[in-house]
């Protein structure tokens, strides 16, 4: 009778593990991957532009000399200059802000640009004229207060605004900037900063003079 062959002991499989390291290396990939699209979509636009500018200098998309500029350095340069208390800076999803005061900028009631008017632009073009900013839109936007304009010139603030609008943009391209990056857009009083009436119709005089101003984005 023919002996009956003994079972051979069980053992342990030993998997295979080298898949570990690509494993590992996607999940850092992808952390790496939510951490941008977590950055990018904040409304921070200075972190958003530090993780542009660190792309576009690694793939040496843009020269080193345009890859500086950033909302919070733009802001810092215009600080330097010293544009006066009439000048308010500030930034938006869209970039940079500066909102300076028709009565420093314009004389009444009109488009045509004061002495201090021109030097503000002056500075402003020189800076946004070097080579880090160089790339960047600039739109200008002309506000007024809900007061008509007592002059035939400008019927109504639309005209006003708009020619205020383009009377800046001239200045500026006469300073050396390109005109191909410019807007000028004409908001009259459809868009206050604050009030210009309370809730009985009265007039506020202090929100009107904040209302009369002249904004420049620049979209960085």
């Amino acid at each position: 009778m023919a002996r009956k062959k003994q079972a051979e002991a069980p053992h342990e499989e030993h998997a295979d593990e080298t898949w570990l390291i690509p494993y590992s290396d996607l999940l850092t990939l992808l952390l790496a991957l939510f951490i941008v699209l977590f950055a990018s979509s904040s409304l921070d636009k200075a972190k958003m532009e530090q993780i542009t500018s660190a792309f576009s200098a690694a793939f040496s998309a843009l020269p080193s000399d345009q890859t500086k500029g950033s909302v919070l350095n733009f802001l810092e340069e215009v600080k330097e200059l010293q544009l006066g208390d009439d000048v308010g800076l500030g930034s938006d999803p869209r970039g940079a802000v500066l909102e300076i005061a028709n009565i420093t900028i314009f004389e009444d009631e009109s488009a045509e640009i004061t002495v201090d008017g021109k030097n503000i632009l002056k500075k402003l073009s020189l800076l946004l004229n070097t080579p880090k900013y160089r790339r960047y839109r600039i739109i200008v936007e002309g506000h007024t207060d809900d007061r008509q304009p007592d002059s035939s010139v400008y019927p109504s603030n639309w005209e006003l605004s708009s020619a205020r609008a383009g009377a800046v943009v001239r200045d500026m391209i006469s300073n050396g900037l390109t005109g191909s990056r410019f807007q000028a857009v004409g908001m009259a009083d459809i868009a206050p900063k604050l009030p210009n009436r309370n809730s009985y119709g009265e007039a506020i005089p202090l929100n009107r003079k904040q209302n009369n101003r002249l904004t420049i984005r620049v979209e960085i």
